[in-house]
């Protein structure tokens, strides 16, 4: 999983559209279909076995921890974006943030908290009873620290996450949340006046991104699961990634929001974007470490060798991006990115995130059920009249299909037999997903904003000049 502000785009384009005291801050609308395609990699990923076998896109779909990490830079860099100007000098405006924060996620968390529990309770009582720690913790957004315990192993993907696995992501982006006015005011600080001032922690914070897992890998030759889980998990090691997605934005802001930039070099950095773009897709979907009999990597490969390093090392590429894609026309790929198609399916990210699991659990139900509904079927039938045979069915072509290349069903190599099933579940996905925004999260968004609005000042100070708040919706 994680997550960025499902209404930072809206807010953004509206406030875009008014006119502000403050200088006017373009909208990021790429933003909404860079989501999509990372909530998409995920979701893809957990339909692949664990580990992806051989094929073309499998190591790529199998590194789905570099999309989460892709959505924690996300999530602070349009957090900062949104609220740069905003000031948590006293504790009014500290818990009002938080309402907004924690509030809007509740209504989508707590509804799959609930149904997952109760598929758990009727399919996985002994898991319930093992992982009850894991259970109550994620009541309170916490379950993630449970990576941290000494003692405790969990495995990255597993279902050790109880009761919603993908659920842990918003369990460590929380940490980074709480800890947001304390960054704020930290980078502000750090800054200074000066144009160039947001670079000093940019580097600060790139450096505790990219330097732990190496580090660790070239001390003590590899990384056993307990390491791997807390490096991947635990909230404390994931805010230099928040805090990183900051200082990006930052330095979109010391740069004129990026309009100067953009009138100067009108196709720099939109050629930079795109080129950003292949070499992303080569290193982090070709390159690899072979397994120990250098074959393709083992049920350990993700902690083989030198693996681990993705868990941080795209954060560099990930950066560049952002910044480069936010300035002028941001280049081709930024401009699919603003794709209606893709800014819809952006907008469900987080309800596709947080649902999946359960609908993936539910069709596989469905499809080991199926070969005994057959029987059935066919035991019913017995008594009518006998059709003629049906011829056989042609052999199975020797070149490998879509499905192969992916590893995904039918080659019998993911976790679904066949692709049919897969795809009723990836659609029912999202079709859920559409169902729970328009009347779950929508409705608590709408109203928390109107209480909010009735028991105080309606906007931060940053947005005296007119303007609703820019950040209405979970993820960010």
């Amino acid at each position: 999983g994680l997550l960025v502000a499902e209404g930072s785009q809206a807010a953004l384009r509206r406030c875009s559209s008014r006119r502000m005291k403050t200088q006017r801050r373009p909208p990021l609308d790429h933003i909404s279909g860079m989501r999509a395609l990372l909530s998409g990699w995920i979701v893809l990923g957990h339909y692949c076995s664990f580990p992806p076998q051989e094929g073309v896109f499998t190591l790529l779909l199998g590194r789905g921890y570099v999309a989460v990490q892709g959505f924690i830079i996300l999530s602070g860099f349009i957090t900062h974006y949104a609220y740069h100007d905003a000031r948590y000098d006293a504790w009014p405006a500290v818990l009002r943030f938080y309402a907004k924060r924690f509030g809007a996620i509740l209504g989508s968390y707590y509804l799959f908290y609930a149904l997952t529990a109760a598929w758990r309770v009727c399919f996985d009582w002994d898991g319930v009873v093992a992982h009850a720690d894991s259970m109550l913790l994620s009541l309170v957004l916490c379950q993630a620290w449970l990576t941290g315990v000494p003692g405790r192993v969990s495995v990255p993907g597993g279902d050790d996450n109880y009761p919603n696995v993908p659920a842990w992501t918003l369990s460590t982006l929380a940490f980074s949340w709480l800890l947001f006015p304390l960054l704020q005011s930290w980078l502000r600080a750090a800054s200074g006046a000066t144009r160039l001032g947001w670079l000093p922690p940019l580097l600060l914070c790139l450096l505790l991104v990219l330097a732990p897992v190496p580090l660790r890998l070239l001390l003590h030759g590899g990384m056993g699961w307990a390491t791997y889980g807390c490096a991947y998990h635990w909230p404390p090691f994931r805010v230099p990634d928040f805090a990183f997605g900051m200082c990006v934005a930052e330095a979109l802001v010391r740069t004129r929001w990026g309009e100067a930039l953009g009138r100067r070099a009108p196709r720099l950095f939109g050629r930079l974007a795109d080129a950003i773009v292949p070499l992303f897709l080569l290193l982090v979907g070709v390159a690899h470490w072979p397994g120990e009999d250098g074959s393709w990597p083992n049920r350990a490969w993700s902690r083989l060798n030198f693996e681990p390093i993705w868990l941080t090392a795209a954060a560099p590429l990930f950066g560049l991006f952002l910044f480069a894609s936010s300035c002028g026309d941001g280049g081709a790929f930024a401009g699919a990115l603003r794709h209606p198609a893709l800014s819809s399916l952006g907008e469900l990210g987080f309800q596709v995130y947080l649902s999946h699991y359960l609908i993936m659990w539910a069709f596989l139900k469905l499809e080991t059920a199926a070969p005994s509904l057959d029987i059935l079927a066919g035991a019913n039938a017995s008594a009518a009249p006998a059709l003629p045979p049906l011829p056989p069915p042609p052999p199975p072509p020797e070149t490998a299909d879509l499905a192969a290349l992916f590893s995904l069903p039918p080659s019998g190599k993911g976790r679904f037999g066949h692709i049919s099933y897969m795809m009723a579940s990836l659609l029912c996905t999202y079709a859920v997903a559409g169902v729970v925004r328009s009347n779950v999260d929508e409705p608590l968004r709408l109203w928390l904003r109107r209480r909010l609005q009735a028991s105080g000042p309606p906007e931060p100070a940053a947005w005296r000049g007119g303007g609703p708040p820019p950040l209405a919706k979970p993820g960010a």
